[in-house]
This record gives structure tokens, sequence and C-alpha cells, in this order.
């Protein structure tokens, strides 16, 4: 995953930490794209479906597979779903903080 980590001695502790806040992060924009991918198919309502909406905002911003492939499958697990609210404003709230920990 980083090459540098390799390459500089860490505590594992030290490691955790950043591995936990890389994961966090990671998981942000992937909610991030999940969001504007649900607020583009409200703005669109029924000019386009959901797999011709997650292409077109994918040729605008394109990411890597894996990225791709999770906000893909999290849109379709929530598109059209009853109880879930499109693009909540404080979906981030707490997101890099331990917990207590």
């Amino acid at each position: 995953m980083f090459d540098w980590l390799r390459r500089r001695r860490l505590s594992n502790e030290a490691k955790r930490k950043l591995l936990i806040a890389a994961a966090r992060a990671e998981e942000a924009i992937v909610e991030t794209h999940v969001a504007n991918v649900l607020e583009l198919m409200a703005l669109l309502g029924t000019e386009v479906d959901v797999d011709r909406g997650l292409e077109l905002y994918h040729e605008m911003l394109p990411m890597d597979e894996h990225i791709s492939a999770t906000v893909t499958n999290r849109v379709l697990a929530r598109y059209d779903s009853p109880g879930v609210p499109p693009a909540p404003g404080r979906r981030f709230e707490n997101v890099f903080r331990d917990g207590g920990r």
C-alpha cells in the first residue's frame, strides 16, 4: 500500500493509526462519490436510468477501479431504497476521530 512505509521505521502503534486514518479517508472519498451520484440521479430524474447515470459520473470523474466498483455497488444498493436519505449534510462528522481510543 505505502512503499515509503516499508522504508521508514514506525512503531506498530503508529502504523496502526496511519492505516486507520488512510482507511477512514478512503471511506470518506467513497461516501462522497456515492452521495454525488445519488444527487446526480435525483437531478436527472427520469431522464436516464441508474446504469447510465453511473456511466456518466464515471466519465466525468474517473477513479481507480476498486473505488469505482465500490461506489457502483453502494449506489446500486442504496438507489431508490426507502429510508435512505439523499446526500446527508453531516455525513463526515467525527470521521477522523477514534471514538474514545
